[in-house]
C-alpha cells in the first residue's frame, strides 16, 4: 500500500515539474545571450578605450598598492590621501 502511495506521489510531483515550466529547452537562453552585445562592444560603440600604455599604468599602480598594504602591520591605520 505504501508503495502505491509513494508512486502516486512521484507521478503528481512530475506532473507539476511538466506544467510548472522549471524544465525548459535551454536553446532560447543560448540565443538571448548570443545577441547580447559584450562590454567590448559597448565601449567601442561610446568610444571609450584603453591603451596599452594606460592599463600597463594601472597594473603598476595596483602592484604598488598590494605591496603597500601587505607591508603594513595589522596594528597600524591606514590613511589614503590620493588613490
Amino acid at each position: 500500500m505504501a508503495n502505491i502511495k509513494h508512486i502516486g506521489i512521484i507521478a503528481i510531483l512530475l506532473i507539476g515539474l511538466a506544467f510548472s515550466g522549471c524544465v525548459d529547452d535551454q536553446v532560447a537562453d543560448d540565443e538571448v545571450n548570443a545577441e547580447a552585445p559584450t562590454a567590448d562592444e559597448i565601449l567601442a560603440e561610446e568610444g571609450v578605450g584603453l591603451t596599452d600604455s594606460e592599463i600597463e599604468d594601472l597594473e603598476s599602480e595596483l602592484d604598488e598598492l598590494e605591496a603597500t598594504l601587505s607591508e603594513l602591520d595589522e596594528d597600524e591605520n591606514l590613511t589614503i590621501e590620493e588613490v
